[in-house]
């Protein structure tokens, strides 16, 4: 019996291993196009209206101030966190009276805190026709 001789250089492991590689790129690259065609609009999104994103704005304002009375107090470090803009504050014994006016939307609102701070302390919010002096920038 004659041997046969081969001219193959690499095993068949390796071919084998090269072709899975090739098949797995494949098979990423069929995914992701098919994720770009199935979702076409997902880097389009519409931006949000002006009304809204303001809306979201006095509402987290809001919130934090509600949340900054809890404890009994209401420093200026607090209404700066809460405000998220330009800012100015009146203390008198039975309001605090704190005005914010949001950029771009050049628009203000006042948002009144009656005393004592507790932790029932309601906080009231209403639109102002026209801005005051807001002395203190956003930290």
């Amino acid at each position: 019996m004659t041997r046969q001789t081969t001219t193959r250089t690499r095993s068949s492991v390796t071919g084998c291993a090269v072709l899975a590689l090739i098949t797995a790129v494949l098979a990423a690259v069929a995914v992701c196009v098919a994720a770009a065609i199935a979702v076409p609009a997902f880097f389009d999104r519409p931006d949000v209206p002006p009304e809204e994103r303001l809306a979201k704005k006095t509402g987290l304002t809001e919130y934090r101030l509600r949340t900054a009375v809890r404890d009994g107090t209401l420093t200026d470090p607090e209404i700066a966190y809460a405000a998220g803009g330009r800012w100015s504050v009146e203390r008198a014994p039975s309001t605090i009276r704190v005005a914010v006016r949001y950029s771009p939307e050049e628009a203000c609102y006042a948002y009144e805190v009656k005393q004592p701070l507790i932790d029932a302390t309601a906080v009231r919010k209403h639109r102002l026709d026209r801005c005051p002096a807001v002395p203190h920038e956003p930290t």
